[in-house]
């Protein structure tokens, strides 16, 4: 375990809440993403599918989460305020190989992590039958972005073959993007939680990571430059405003999207508005497989 980062060794999967979880599903199938079938987390109230990628760090998974709420009455307190509002990432899912040294380790460092919860939730696979994904969850705290800790008991399950091939190439979650008017103190924050430095690129962006798959922070001039759109307001601090993706074949995916009418543009990558990815912006850059 890294105890420099607090137990976390991967950004492991971003969280999205969605309204209604039907019409996002048919929202990122137009995008060209494979869904796996609607689960349900009943004990806490919300259903999900996922979007799975190829994960780049061994023991942990990588995908979209696409979160709704299926009985308001059963939803944990700290998820109330983030399964609300307009759609959009609302929050990052860390790994971590062990949720109790990881929850020993942030309690200690003053990140006040309730003691995990073990879920076990059901996923009926049309033709198939049933399996069911247990892990350790450290519910979300007040942070600069929310984010919280998963340990995963069966991660093989969301690692299915045929789950993994995308039409439209998609390979696997490089980063999550947030936008802040002064994003120096979310750095300083998540540099103390990971262990490790930001990295300033050519294009603005500040890049950090407990393992592979990085959180990138931008300063509004600079996100608008690299993604030729407007950029989400922050408030005072910053917010999150989508995710970078890695593809095999540009070409293919712009065909795609075309033939299924989702605007898109073009610039370091192809970059799909929040209108068409609930409240997300993502950029899709071509990389080899």
């Amino acid at each position: 375990m890294n105890t420099s980062s607090h137990g976390i060794e991967e950004l492991d999967h971003l969280m999205t809440y969605v309204a209604d979880l039907d019409a996002a599903a048919a929202d990122y199938e137009r995008l060209g993403f494979r869904l796996t079938p609607i689960s349900h987390i009943s004990a806490m109230g919300i259903a999900n599918r996922l979007v799975p990628m190829r994960p780049r760090t061994p023991g942990a998974a990588n995908f979209i989460e696409l979160m709704g709420v299926a009985d308001a009455s059963r939803l944990p307190a700290p998820m109330r305020e983030v399964l609300a509002g307009e759609p959009g990432i609302k929050s990052m899912v860390m790994m971590t190989r062990d949720a109790h040294a990881a929850h020993r380790l942030l309690a200690d460092a003053g990140y006040p992590f309730a003691p995990p919860s073990h879920v076990r939730r059901e996923w009926a696979i049309p033709g198939e039958g049933s399996v069911w994904p247990e892990f350790d969850v450290l519910l979300p705290v007040p942070a600069p972005l929310k984010f919280n800790v998963c340990q995963y008991h069966n991660v093989e399950l969301y690692l299915r073959e045929d789950w993994l091939e995308h039409p439209n190439t998609a390979q696997t979650l490089l980063a999550a993007i947030g936008v802040g008017d002064d994003v120096r103190p979310a750095i300083a924050y998540f540099e103390r939680l990971f262990g490790v430095a930001a990295v300033c690129g050519a294009d603005g962006g500040h890049a950090l990571s407990p393992g592979r798959t990085d959180l990138v922070l931008y300063e509004p001039a600079a996100f608008e430059a690299r993604f030729g759109c407007a950029a989400p307001a922050a408030g005072d601090g910053v917010a999150y405003a989508g995710m970078r993706i890695a593809v095999s074949d540009r070409l293919r995916l712009a065909g795609l999207l075309a033939a299924n009418e989702v605007p898109f543009t073009e610039a370091s990558g192809i970059v799909v508005g929040p209108r068409s990815a609930c409240g997300n912006v993502i950029e899709f850059v071509e990389q080899s497989p």
